[in-house]
């Protein structure tokens, strides 16, 4: 996505995120995670599984916060995300086959 970085405010009633092992395609994301009461967390390489090949960043910031159980999350600032098929990317080899 080229209109990136970009933050979002995530709904707290947005539908909750749910891990598809069947799913064909996953998003891999840099973001960052400001709290509300302080700190923040920041990822690299972030991947999730999507039900298609496309998700919205806005949609993708929920996803986050959900996925990480985030209960005192605030703004999320994604930086970088990338639409992968599943195997496509390095973590698919056994975690013994992968160099650091």
């Amino acid at each position: 996505m080229n209109n990136l970085p970009r933050t979002f405010h995530p709904d707290p009633e947005a539908e909750p995120y749910r891990v598809d092992q069947q799913s064909a395609y996953r998003v891999k994301s840099d973001f960052r995670v400001d709290f509300t009461n302080g700190g923040y967390v920041e990822a690299k390489d972030f991947i999730l599984d999507i039900e298609g090949d496309n998700v919205a960043p806005s949609r993708l910031a929920e996803m986050i916060v959900s996925s990480m159980n985030l209960l005192r999350a605030g703004p999320v600032t994604i930086f970088a995300m990338e639409i992968v098929r599943r195997g496509d990317h390095w973590d698919s080899a056994p975690a013994h086959l992968r160099s650091t």
